[in-house]
């Protein structure tokens, strides 16, 4: 399903604009590389660790009302340009339970890191501190249950 809500970011906050080589759904981790051709968007690829996530992807795609259009199924097509944040301490979102791995065991108050190939999070090891926190489970209706997830 693949969803992030943004909660609580800055009206400032810092949006880059990204393509990339091969299809991300939101929620993905991706690494900047250099300023495409259009003079704007970067060229991204898919974050491997904390210290290369510089962005989340969280594209809100136009819906002009088309019957078979779902959010659901959305993913940003490889050559295609989408939004993506840069998350501060202090931001909190929202993203569907498929986006935290074992999302029934990880337990509110957990701290997070990126998950695997940089799709969402996990729980982070023990000793680690992760970067990010559990702070909420919750129902969003229509779009199920979700994750609320402040940013260390």
């Amino acid at each position: 399903m693949s969803k992030v809500f943004l909660d609580k970011i800055s009206a400032t906050a810092h949006i880059e604009s990204v393509v990339g080589t091969t299809d991300f759904s939101n929620g993905q981790f991706l690494e900047l590389g250099v300023l495409e051709s259009d003079g704007e968007s970067r060229a991204v690829k898919p974050a491997n660790s904390e210290e290369t996530a510089e962005v989340l992807l969280a594209h809100a795609p136009i819906d002009y009302g088309y019957p078979d259009f779902d959010l659901a199924k959305w993913k940003l097509e490889a050559g295609k340009i989408g939004r993506a944040y840069h998350l501060q301490k202090g931001d909190v979102i929202e993203v569907t339970t498929d986006l935290v791995a074992d999302a029934d065991k990880v337990t509110v108050g957990a701290n997070l890191t990126i998950g695997e190939n940089g799709l969402g999070f996990k729980a982070a090891a023990a000793d680690a501190r992760g970067i990010a926190r559990l702070i909420s489970k919750e129902s969003q209706g229509f779009d199920g249950d979700v994750c609320v997830i402040a940013i260390l």
